[in-house]
């Protein structure tokens, strides 16, 4: 118990690091180089996680130059960067050491340069404030703390309170900021783009801008409440009225600073996102069809989303999700065409790679399916549902030593899925230990009894106490 303690006690007194925006030391146990190695891993699964990357290639070069000139004039520009639109109507941005990105949704709807450079430097200066870094930080405190605790409670040396920085990468946007650190990144998202002769003003506005498009999304979404998809966007922010106030005296606060032309730049921003406000007026369709596809409607989700594709055939989008709705209809031939559709759009789409590997699954051509599941994978590490054809695939073919880390991986993010216990079990069985056999059975038991896992597992679990009863 006392060991830990002073081990506690000796990292308290080491993890401290001066804060490179306010020049304070503070508790700090995540590195500079863990920061940058946490944006690296979690990169590929934020950028699926919000609907893969807008191709554009120049109106993202056009847009990722005022990215880096915000990102040159912080405090940390020696941290890697790089520029992306994310391809989904939700309203939103954010950053992490190598990877800041807008949504189409968002971007469509802003008005200026300046507006842009406003949410941009605003994220920007959450990266440079390491506010994700000091989130970890007392999260792994928090921890440690409790393993401690737990050790001096039982006797026993705990498990290592130490968190994985791999494990946190597709995780990392459920880290909500505070509300100080709200505050930090909008004063000095204000400040670097008053400093590039932005005209800080338009701060406000990028704000109701925000506002305007999470409310319209919001409608056309149908969702409300805790449950819409922008809610968490205002989560930690103040009503509109103390956020403009709070704003207006940054403004007042800045040392002296002088306009680029009118501060704006409209008309080239405008010029820019011609292209893009065009399809993503298209892509209100798209929505609706998608909406209607959560909702098993697949007939009218087939509509609305071959309406969309007539307005526009060039989204690779459009002809994953009408691939999608084929499959739920069983029509695997026409489901592979719209698959193959989005991939000649954009040869690394992962969804359509793993709609693929489903097509492979249902026609049981097993080792086809868990060849593109495992592309997938590569593609969007976090995609637990790659995960799960993998393990499926393998449990159908017997090899259950080779299914189990996938299906175990699908468990822990789904624990109430009302068979993967069951197909847990019989692999443990079948890979020789009995003891976490009889743990999956019975939570099987507990998700879904009736089913014929739970049945399955009824059986085994009866057969196992026979066994243990005997003499």
């Amino acid at each position: 118990m006392f060991k830990r303690l002073y081990i506690l006690i000796f990292i308290l007194l080491i993890s401290c690091a001066v804060n490179p925006v306010t020049g304070q030391r503070e508790l700090m146990l995540v590195s500079e180089n863990q920061e940058i190695q946490i944006g690296d891993q979690a990169a590929p699964s934020m950028r699926w996680g919000f609907g893969g990357e807008y191709r554009d290639t120049k109106l993202e070069a056009y847009l990722g130059d005022i990215v880096k000139n915000l990102w040159r004039n912080s405090e940390r520009p020696q941290l890697p960067m790089e520029f992306y639109i994310q391809n989904t109507s939700i309203p939103n941005a954010f950053a992490l050491p190598g990877y800041v990105a807008i949504t189409r949704g968002l971007l469509s709807d802003m008005e200026n340069e300046a507006q842009f450079a406003a949410v941009m430097g605003h994220e920007i200066g959450h990266v440079m404030a390491r506010h994700t870094a000091q989130r970890l930080s007392r999260m792994t405190l928090q921890q440690l703390g409790l393993s401690i605790g737990a050790a001096a409670l039982q006797g026993t040396s705990g498990s290592d309170a130490l968190l994985s920085i791999g494990a946190l990468g597709s995780s990392l946007l459920l880290l909500k900021y505070d509300r100080g650190q709200e505050i930090q990144a909008d004063r000095l998202g204000v400040r670097y783009m008053s400093e590039l002769g932005y005209d800080p003003y338009q701060a406000m506005r990028a704000h109701e801008v925000l506002e305007g498009s999470a409310e319209s999304y919001t409608k056309r979404s149908g969702a409300s409440g805790r449950n819409a998809p922008v809610a968490e966007i205002f989560s930690t922010h103040p009503r509109k009225e103390v956020r403009l106030s709070e704003i207006q005296d940054m403004i007042n606060a800045l040392p002296p600073y002088s306009l680029r032309v009118d501060g704006k730049f409209s008309i080239r921003f405008n010029q820019a996102l011609k292209s893009i406000r065009k399809i993503n007026s298209i892509y209100f369709v798209y929505d609706e069809a998608e909406r209607l596809y959560r909702k098993e409607d697949f007939k009218g989700a087939e509509n609305k989303v071959r309406k969309a594709i007539r307005q526009n055939k060039s989204q690779a989008p459009f002809h994953n999700l009408l691939g999608f709705i084929l499959l739920q209809q069983k029509s695997y031939w026409k489901a592979t065409g719209s698959f193959k559709d989005a991939l000649s759009l954009n040869p690394g789409f992962q969804p359509s790679i793993f709609g693929l590997g489903l097509v492979n699954y249902y026609k049981e051509n097993y080792t086809a399916a868990i060849e593109k599941f495992n592309k997938s994978l590569k593609l969007y590490p976090g995609h637990i549902q790659s995960h799960l054809g993998i393990g499926k695939s393998n449990f159908q073919t017997k090899r259950y030593r080779n299914a189990l880390p996938h299906l175990s991986k699908y468990a822990s993010a789904a624990p109430k899925d009302p068979e993967v216990h069951g197909m847990l079990g019989i692999c443990y069985e079948n890979a020789g230990n009995t003891n976490l056999a009889i743990r999956e059975y019975r939570y099987q038991l507990q998700v879904a009894p009736d089913n014929k896992f739970g049945r399955h597992a009824r059986k085994r679990l009866k057969m196992f106490e026979r066994m243990q009863q005997k003499p």
